[in-house]
């Protein structure tokens, strides 16, 4: 992972860098602006994550310098990028607001701003590798 980006939780097993994932689990990074590959402007707020059916409240992004972000799922073995969830985890994901996607961002609005330096973000898994049947069972 690179140096800007933390994994809060869930700790992987002691000597691993993989983390077991089940539905329920969620996953926190912290991400170091200080630290970013690029150089940014200052003034940068925050970041705006996908509206997703647990983020809360559509922000009001008027006069806000944004970075987006996004994570891009990949299969280990086939390196096959994943997009949308398989049509099994499409149908138990329902009526939740906003498209089924393969990440569920959970936060109170699509704009997270810095605190101490770090951005915090969480998010769920919602749909397993091996439930497209395409002969994963990891992601990147």
């Amino acid at each position: 992972m690179p140096d800007w980006i933390t994994l809060v939780k869930p700790v992987p097993l002691a000597g691993e860098s993989v983390i077991q994932l089940r539905r329920e689990t969620h996953v926190a990074l912290a991400i170091d602006f200080e630290r970013l590959p690029i150089r940014l402007a200052t003034g940068y707020n925050g970041i705006k994550i996908p509206p997703t059916g647990s983020v809360r409240n559509y922000a009001d992004m008027t006069g806000k310098t944004l970075l987006e972000f996004r994570i891009r799922l990949y299969g280990a073995n086939t390196k096959q990028y994943y997009e949308a969830v398989c049509p099994k985890c499409e149908r138990r994901q329902g009526k939740k607001k906003g498209a089924p996607g393969m990440i569920d961002f959970h936060a109170e609005r699509e704009i997270i701003e810095p605190k101490g330096g770090k951005i915090p973000i969480e998010f769920t898994f919602c749909c397993y590798p091996k439930d497209h049947h395409l002969g994963d069972t990891e992601y990147l």
